[in-house]
């Protein structure tokens, strides 16, 4: 290195690594989500080692902390869109799983046709969270074209996919 290049900022090694650790945080869906698609094994092996600890909503908290210590700790530059993320994926999370407080949604949804499949809403809430992950890093923006993105189009990708994937899927 010649004296013109300074050396690397001290927190690069630091936000790579809670980068790579939020990437991995997404593991823990993999064992609901499987669950959803009629392979429980994972899901019931979790459960019954860790009891209430090892629940499809215990997984989903330990998901957030886990991207919560990403956004804080990483390089983010926004948490506008990381907050609308979180909330909107937690209502999709909340259609697609048995979260307690949040039954009023699940059974309010329910009554909806194309709302009523549980997978496409989980796919939804990850989606979701990789896009304001994506909208986290960028140095400017817009808190109206975050709320379209985070909320708006994958509530309209939902309705849609409700819509048009059964008669295709043939469900």
């Amino acid at each position: 290195m010649n004296e013109t290049e300074s050396p690397a900022p001290a927190g690069n090694v630091r936000q790579r690594a809670f980068n790579v650790v939020g990437w991995i945080a997404f593991l823990l869906l993999v064992p609901p989500a499987l669950s959803m698609i009629g392979l429980p094994r994972l899901q019931e092996l979790i459960s019954t080692r860790l009891g209430a600890w090892g629940s499809p909503v215990a997984l989903v908290i330990y998901f957030y902390v886990i991207l919560f210590l990403r956004v804080f700790f990483g390089s983010d530059q926004r948490y506008t869109p990381v907050l609308m993320g979180y909330l909107a994926s937690f209502a999709y999370f909340s259609n697609s799983l048995d979260i307690g407080f949040m039954a009023w949604l699940r059974e309010l949804s329910s009554g909806v046709p194309f709302l009523s499949y549980r997978y496409m809403s989980f796919i939804a809430g990850v989606a979701t969270i990789f896009i304001a992950n994506a909208l986290s890093d960028a140095k400017k923006g817009n808190w109206i074209v975050d709320a379209i993105l985070l909320v708006l189009l994958p509530a309209g990708a939902l309705v849609a996919a409700g819509v048009y994937l059964p008669g295709l899927l043939g469900l």
